[in-house]
């Protein structure tokens, strides 16, 4: 019988995501759209385009386009300190009910109580889109996060995906990083015509506190499927 405490700290991927690691915590980013295009749009399963951020901490309004939707959503995201804050609502369905605390960042949303999502939800605010959950997913698929204050985060894996390619079309990626100054870089560019790209970094990217991190994608022609799935690590300076 293998111990597996020897092998939390031999193999220290498993230890992270048990939590064993002080002040270190795994991170999954989940990315998808289905009708990329010929210009550069956020791999965001909201319908496309390029994310916006919000200006200000503000309130978000959430509501479904199924009016049984009843299940609980936990909207985690950032204060207008950088802050981690977190909040859990409650559906009624078409009516939309807007959250108490102000966010200045989504990073994510989830249900976090049966039952599951019948309806596509929106999370809003006058008119943008700052989060969704799609009917019967469950969970945001979004390529998008901001670090929090006093955190930073370290890339090790990349997946990129594309169930609508052949050897005619070209995908390119490319990774948006806007910092707390104002200046923004569009670095890691790159290119395939295979159904599936996957980059190991052997030395973690690390992206600092308040920056803002996403992908972004287009195609060479029409329209294509697009999913990013990205490993990595928060870690608490």
């Amino acid at each position: 019988m293998p111990s597996w405490g020897r092998l939390d700290f031999r193999d220290s991927g498993l230890a992270i995501s048990r939590g064993l690691i002080g002040e270190i915590e795994p991170l999954n980013i989940f990315g998808f759209n289905r009708t990329i295009g010929t210009a550069y749009e956020t791999v965001f399963n909201d319908g496309g385009g390029i994310y916006q951020y919000p200006s200000s901490a503000v309130q978000m309004d959430v509501v479904s386009t199924d009016a049984g939707d009843t299940a609980q959503i936990r909207i985690s995201g950032l204060d207008a300190n950088y802050n981690r804050i977190f909040e859990v609502i409650t559906l009624t369905g078409t009516t939309p009910v807007t959250t108490t605390q102000s966010f200045f960042r989504i990073n994510d949303a989830a249900v976090v109580a049966t039952p599951n999502l019948s309806g596509d939800v929106t999370i809003s605010n006058g008119g943008i889109t700052y989060g969704y959950l799609e009917a019967e997913i469950g969970v945001q698929q979004g390529c998008f996060y901001t670090v929090p204050a006093g955190y930073s985060i370290h890339l090790c894996r990349i997946d990129v995906n594309c169930g609508t390619v052949d050897t005619n079309k070209t995908i390119f990626i490319r990774n948006n990083l806007q910092f707390p100054s104002g200046v923004i870089y569009n670095v890691a560019e790159a290119s395939f015509n295979a159904s599936q790209v996957s980059y190991d970094r052997q030395i973690p990217f690390r992206i600092g506190e308040k920056t803002d991190f996403s992908f972004m994608a287009k195609s060479a022609s029409s329209t294509n499927e697009v999913s990013i799935f990205v490993e990595a690590v928060l870690v608490k300076e």
